[in-house]
């Protein structure tokens, strides 16, 4: 990774206090208020932050917070410019109780670590004993509830996708002329018997995982047995603005009497808020 002007000043500052002569430093004594949790600056999610670690030179901890707004996923990615320092890292929860850690790998550049979160602050608190480095941080975050199963899915009270919406009953699916059928705001469609055979269901996805190794995604759609969804079938899932989502075609891979599991090319990222699915049912 390049070093920015405020990166190569930050190497220069470290420079000038060696040529100071042989002065005992004691850890963590020319950290500055973000040494310890309640001077720890703030981290926004998808927008890189660079910092600076100097174990010789007093700088040993850094402190980060940020706001968690609910249920999910969060990555971590922290980016070093000297690839053999010794750090340490911690992820803690608005508590104090540390949720994850890790020691630097030296024979990577980078650091990655993903976990399930739940609401409100959190911090990451990194250290060093004996060597320098910049570092950029990288932190994303995915919602969706981590603590819903294949068969909650309540029918008359429904429940929250994603998006914090409510989640739409299943409804049959008619032909779609390039966008899914609008539904009224506020009141979720009837939803019939059964699907006719060889027809075509409508649903909603109302949980996305990433797929082994980060490669596509797996879902959960709010349609199952009852709906006449069998493992095999196949489907696509739409967006709100109309059209089928590139590459998002889904298979069915388990299915329960009123939801589905399927599988899908496209990342977790590539779905977004495109929510809606047509399944075709045999």
């Amino acid at each position: 990774m390049n070093l920015t002007r405020t990166r190569l000043g930050l190497y220069l500052a470290s420079a000038l206090l060696w040529a100071c002569g042989d002065v005992e430093i004691k850890p963590d004594s020319r950290s500055g208020e973000d040494f310890e949790r309640a001077g720890a600056s703030q981290l926004f999610f998808d927008k890189l932050t660079d910092d600076y670690v100097d174990g010789p030179n007093g700088d040993n901890t850094d402190w980060k917070f940020f706001k968690v707004p609910a249920k999910g996923f969060l990555k971590v990615t922290v980016y070093w410019d000297t690839k053999d320092v010794d750090a340490t890292a911690e992820i803690r929860d608005r508590f104090g109780a540390i949720i994850q850690n890790w020691v630097h790998s030296k024979e990577v550049e980078k650091d990655e670590q993903e976990m399930k979160v739940e609401p409100g602050t959190h911090f990451i608190r990194l250290h060093v004993d004996k060597k320098a480095s910049v570092y950029t941080m990288d932190v994303t975050f995915q919602a969706f509830d981590t603590d819903a199963s294949d068969e909650a899915i309540p029918e008359a009270v429904g429940g929250d996708d994603l998006l914090g919406e409510p989640i739409p009953e299943a409804m049959p699916a008619e032909p779609i002329p390039g966008k899914p059928r609008p539904r009224p705001a506020g009141k979720p469609a009837p939803r019939p018997a059964a699907a006719p055979a060889g027809g075509s269901v409508e649903g909603t996805i109302f949980r996305i995982l990433a797929g082994p190794n980060n490669k596509g995604s797996i879902v959960t759609l709010n349609v199952g047995e009852e709906k006449g969804i069998r493992i095999g079938n196949q489907g696509q899932i739409w967006c709100p603005a109309g059209g089928a989502l590139p590459g998002g075609t889904i298979n069915v891979t388990k299915v329960n009497a009123k939801s589905a599991t399927a599988v899908t090319a496209v990342s977790p990222q590539q779905i977004g808020n495109c929510r809606d699915v047509k399944v075709n049912a045999q």
